[in-house]
């Protein structure tokens, strides 16, 4: 199983009742939120959760999202994409807010102050430390999730995806590469992965052109051909819903993402 964890954006944000989630948005990303001022609740599928100074928390991917301020929270906070379809499925089976012990918190407090740091100005000692803290709450947060068995009908669908990154691909294609029919793949990958056949891709996507762009030397054109996007316009258009940002402010340094 690939353990490989893409983080992919993050910061220090002020939450307010205003600004942050809206009530009952959905969420495809895995979430770390790290409270230093203030007080909020955040509820995953109307399981709600206090969310307090000075505690680490996980949200799980591929839920329904609401939260409410008391009356505003300051938090830091980082979005991450598990390389594994399987460990994304079992983080996604969590179907909660997964809180972490203090000592957790602890270990790392002086880590996660330094998320805004790490997209401004990453060093390679801050991202193995990063990256570091991430695989530790992930593989806490998996010792309590239900275990998944990937269908390796599935598991060659998505090889199959990782393969064609680069060019459109039809469900048609992807039922193929499984062997199974057009319905009858789309409802086992939902079921199994928690998303749709085409919401996964897409977010694969978008996390390989993330990482593209912060690298500074390709043109946004450029990066939306080698994510399969002939249309660059487009392409905008779907990386500011996935990240809340262009991707001409990612590639430049100056993105403001929200949690």
């Amino acid at each position: 199983m690939d353990s490989t964890l893409i983080i992919t954006v993050g910061g220090r944000y002020r939450c307010t009742r205003t600004n942050w989630l809206g009530s009952g948005q959905w969420s495809d990303a895995a979430k770390i939120y790290a409270p230093i001022a203030g007080r909020a609740w955040l509820a995953v599928d109307g399981r709600r959760a206090e969310l307090r100074v000075g505690q680490f928390y996980l949200i799980p991917p591929h839920h329904r999202l609401e939260f409410g301020a008391e009356p505003a929270m300051e938090v830091d906070w980082l979005h991450f994409v598990p390389e594994s379809p399987v460990v994304d499925a079992r983080l996604a089976a969590l179907g909660a807010v997964q809180p972490f012990p203090g000592a957790v918190a602890a270990r790392w407090r002086s880590v996660v102050r330094r998320c805004a740091e790490f997209f401004a100005a990453p060093t390679p000692a801050l991202t193995f430390r990063m990256q570091a803290m991430v695989s530790e709450l992930v593989g806490l947060a998996l010792e309590q999730a239900p275990v998944v068995a990937a269908d390796p009908r599935l598991l060659a669908a998505l090889r199959y995806m990782e393969d064609h990154l680069t060019r459109p691909v039809s469900l048609a294609e992807l039922a193929a590469s499984a062997r199974l029919s057009a319905g009858h793949f789309h409802r086992l990958f939902r079921a199994q992965f928690h998303t749709t056949p085409f919401l996964y891709l897409l977010r694969r996507r978008m996390a390989m052109a993330h990482r593209r762009l912060a690298e500074g030397s390709a043109t946004v054109k450029e990066v939306a051909v080698a994510c399969g996007y002939d249309d660059p316009y487009y392409f905008s258009r779907v990386f500011r819903q996935t990240y809340h940002c262009s991707p001409r402010e990612v590639r430049a340094g100056t993105a403001r993402p929200s949690p």
